[in-house]
């Protein structure tokens, strides 16, 4: 997880990838992909090794770093060291796939799935997490967004926070454009936009401008991402690789809901209320068994 430098008055390595990574040349793009894939990881690279990794030269990897704003790459290691910290690196999945006619299919299934979701918690900063729920509790309003099978997670997310406070807006109406969906946005304002893989070609636009507004930004996306997390108030990265074909959004689904139950705690009796008033329609309307 990271927060925007407008909050932090110094940018993360990881935040100083997505800043400059347009400005890249194609070598250094392949060492900022490499480290992006794992960012604590770098704390026990060499320079050496990272080159001989990603099959730049030496020359390459320190160059990068330079434009990061790092003295040296050893500076650069240390930032790592800061952000391996945070959270135990897990073993997401296994490297070998099995079939679903494999007799242990099931059970390496549960094992990856579960690892998923303990990778994505534990990586979760407590102290952001708090800030993050009380401001989707006292925001004027809150939009969220997601693209293909992102809003999957985005409509969940919408309905679920809908029940405890008011002002809740999925973005992506039928009858709306994208910048009709954004125009009213301002800094009294949330945006929490889910991006993991594969997005839309204009997401990282749809992102800076969704910024423009001056409402605060939740990011939630997979490690593929670049760009746009220079642009969030909060990035949250959830990895959804499995060694299947479909990818995994339990770890995703686990953070949103840990962020929910935030929300639910801020707002206390009113979000209570809420729920008493949505029951009582429920029951007139006769909507639900």
């Amino acid at each position: 997880m990271t927060a925007n430098p407008k909050k932090n008055s110094l940018p993360s390595l990881t935040q100083r990838l997505h800043q400059t990574y347009s400005t890249m040349p194609g070598g250094e793009k392949k060492v900022a992909d490499t480290v992006l894939k794992s960012p604590g990881d770098l704390a026990i690279w060499t320079a050496s090794e990272l080159a001989a990794l990603t099959g730049v030269s030496n020359a390459t990897v320190t160059r990068l770093f330079r434009r990061l704003g790092y003295s040296n790459y050893d500076e650069a290691r240390q930032a790592s060291r800061r952000l391996r910290a945070q959270g135990s690196p897990l073993s997401l999945y296994e490297h070998q796939s099995t079939s679903p006619d494999h007799i242990g299919f099931l059970s390496d299934l549960a094992r990856q799935e579960m690892a998923l979701v303990e990778a994505a918690l534990a990586a979760l900063d407590p102290i952001s997490v708090t800030e993050i729920s009380a401001r989707l509790a006292s925001a004027d309003c809150v939009r969220l967004a997601g693209f293909r099978n992102s809003r999957i997670l985005a409509e969940y997310a919408a309905a679920t926070l809908g029940q405890f406070r008011n002002d809740v807006v999925l973005v992506g109406d039928p009858s709306q454009t994208l910048a009709e969906s954004i125009a009213g946005l301002g800094a009294g304002d949330i945006a929490v936009i889910i991006g993991l893989r594969r997005r839309p070609a204009f997401f990282s636009r749809f992102v800076k401008e969704v910024a423009a507004t001056g409402a605060d930004i939740l990011l939630i996306a997979d490690n593929s991402i670049r760009e746009a997390p220079m642009h969030a108030t909060w990035s949250i990265t959830c990895a959804v690789e499995t060694p299947h074909l479909i990818d995994s959004y339990v770890g995703a689904m686990a953070v949103i809901r840990a962020l929910l139950l935030g929300v639910v705690n801020c707002l206390g009796e009113e979000g209570r209320q809420r729920l008493i008033t949505l029951e009582k329609l429920h029951e007139n309307l006769s909507e639900l068994e």
